[in-house]
Formats: C-alpha cells, structure tokens, sequence
C-alpha cells in the first residue's frame, strides 16, 4: 500500500512516530480507516530509507501527544517493512 507521511506525533519511546495518509482506505477486523501510524520496531532504530515497525490503523486523526497518553488505533502488524519511494 502507497502512501504520504502527514505529520510525525510523539511516540512510544524517543524517536517520533510516522502518521501516514493512505492513498486508499483500508480495513481489518472491523476497523476502516486510511491513517496508519508507523513506529520503529527496533531500540535504536532511525528513519531511513527502509526500516521495520509497528503498524497502527486509525479511523480518526491521533492526537500530538504520546502513544501512552492518547486515543489507540487498531494494532495491525508488529513487523512490517516501510520503504521511501518517489
């Protein structure tokens, strides 16, 4: 699935967290939505190129503050790859 980071929010740890715009909606065990949270998947990981995270599916905007403190989407993959295209 294609998509265009929106913002970056506070994460779970230190490194910020991606809020990306889907190009197309997307649905799993019931929850719809085409913003997806990414958070890196590894201790000491950084954005790069390509990477491994946790892949979150929100039907609604999350707010800017930190994982812990805000409304939770749906947790949808542990280890997904991202890669930087275009």
């Amino acid at each position: 699935m294609l998509g265009s980071v929106a913002t970056f929010i506070p994460g779970q740890n230190d490194l910020p967290a991606a809020v990306v715009a889907l190009d197309d909606s997307i649905s799993v065990d019931g929850v719809r939505g085409s913003t997806v949270v990414l958070e890196q998947r590894y201790a000491g990981a950084t954005w790069t190129e390509t990477g491994v995270v946790h892949v979150e599916l929100c039907d609604f905007q999350p707010e800017r503050i930190r994982w812990q403190d805000r409304r939770k989407g749906k947790w949808v993959e542990s280890h997904a790859q991202y890669k930087k295209v275009g």
